[in-house]
């Protein structure tokens, strides 16, 4: 029994088998999406994967030649620029076949990634995982791994479900490009409480972990990280935002099309008037217009606030993972 890098391609059809039994692929939790997309998605990623110098595939393969299980992982270029240390993302990391060797599958497969990524100078890895991928995560908790958040991922379905009614439609709109600075000074501002994997993580400096959210909301208003922006501005003062990213088909490999909610902020004034919610319900009436299926929104499981939120939007909760994190010698 061995591990073996799949970037060199030693085992043959091995994409093929990771497509037809790896249980977690992307948006494996959407009912309505067909295997044919979920496999399509996930070829796409092994691809990218593959093309990536940064980047490892490793396969774990029986004596009798028979795949196992594998992983993936790759560098994070924008967080490892922020921060201004190496760090990765284990992206996929899955094992099948009966559960005492899933286990020893799994923890083999976590140890040869923190060393192919450690001799490429990584010194963080992060990884989520689905609650559902209990032997995953066990492995890399047995690996030195430390839970950070939990992420619970809700839904709302545009073709089946009612859209709630704005509560304060006078006062939504859309962005426009000279909201820009406002946006990103209530970014600064309105993330350093909340209990994300950022701000749980010692390792990571406090200001960097806020200035996160300011730079990525004004990669959002560039159009780089979203393509619909809706603010709430009462008397000319802008108090609250909400971002979405349109994936759409993703050029036509899924049979439905997708988005994902990013960023939300409101100024502590107008909290508990429903304005996020009506952000939210804004963007989606726009996503609606382009003909778009699922909308999904994130956050950290003990987030009550914003869950009670989603729930005024109309969402409801869809799947959970676990967010690790690795980092050299900790």
């Amino acid at each position: 029994m061995a591990t073996l890098n799949l970037k060199i391609d030693p085992l043959g059809n091995w994409s093929k088998t990771i497509l037809s039994r790896y249980p977690f692929p992307p948006y494996w939790w959407i009912d309505d999406m067909t295997l044919k997309s979920r496999q399509s998605l996930l070829g796409l990623e092994l691809d990218r994967a593959q093309s990536k110098k940064r980047a490892c595939l490793t396969g774990y393969v029986s004596r009798e030649g028979e795949m196992l299980g594998f992983s993936q992982a790759a560098r994070l270029a924008w967080d490892t620029c922020h921060f201004g240390c190496e760090i990765w993302q284990l992206e996929h990391m899955g094992a099948w076949g009966g559960l005492p060797g899933r286990e020893a599958v799994a923890g083999a497969l976590i140890r040869e990634t923190i060393r192919v990524a450690g001799e490429m100078g990584c010194r963080c890895i992060q990884a989520r995982i689905p609650v559902d991928n209990l032997v995953a995560i066990h492995a890399l908790e047995r690996a030195g791994f430390k839970a950070m958040e939990v992420h619970s991922t809700w839904v709302f379905d545009l073709l089946k479900w009612e859209m709630p009614r704005k509560r304060n439609p006078q006062m939504i709109r859309d962005f426009r490009p000279s909201d820009a600075g406002a946006l990103i000074q209530l970014a600064r501002s309105s993330y350093n409480r909340i209990p994300d994997r950022f701000h749980m993580d010692p390792h990571f400096p406090e200001d960097a972990s806020n200035e996160l959210y300011a730079q990525w909301i004004r990669n959002s208003c560039s159009g780089e990280l979203a393509d619909f922006i809706a603010v709430a501005e009462s008397e000319g003062r802008i108090i609250a935002y909400a971002t979405l990213r349109d994936f759409g088909d993703y050029d036509g490999l899924s049979n439905v099309r997708i988005a994902q909610f990013g960023l939300g902020a409101v100024h502590p004034d107008f909290r508990n008037r429903g304005l996020v919610s009506d952000l939210v319900i804004h963007n989606m009436e726009r996503l609606n217009r382009r003909h778009g299926r699922f909308s999904l929104i994130a956050t950290q499981g003990n987030n009550i606030p914003a869950q009670r939120l989603f729930l005024n939007a109309g969402f409801k909760p869809a799947t959970t993972a676990l967010t690790l994190h690795y980092w050299e010698g900790d």
